[in-house]
């Protein structure tokens, strides 16, 4: 029970970790006008990722910084119910 626990715990402090760090991405996309770049598998190149350029109109950077705040603040919730 402890060792589940304390993995739990550990897989939600991680989670944070990576949505803060999306969060400052995303604000740095959102402040410079920088372009993000994705990898994208094609289905005709197995196993091949190629990066592609992804522009965000200014309301989808600001929603998806919004929605990465509110999934940081539901896992901290569920960290302290921990």
């Amino acid at each position: 029970m402890q060792k589940e626990l304390i993995d739990k715990a550990s897989e939600i402090i991680r989670l944070i970790e990576e949505n803060e760090k999306a969060i400052e991405e995303l604000s740095k996309y959102a402040e410079s006008g920088m372009t993000l770049y994705a990898k994208v598998e094609y289905p005709h190149s197995v196993g091949y990722c190629f990066p592609q350029s992804i522009d965000f109109e200014d309301w989808e950077t600001r929603l998806m910084i919004h929605q990465k705040k509110q999934r940081v603040n539901a896992l901290k919730v569920q960290l302290e119910r921990l």
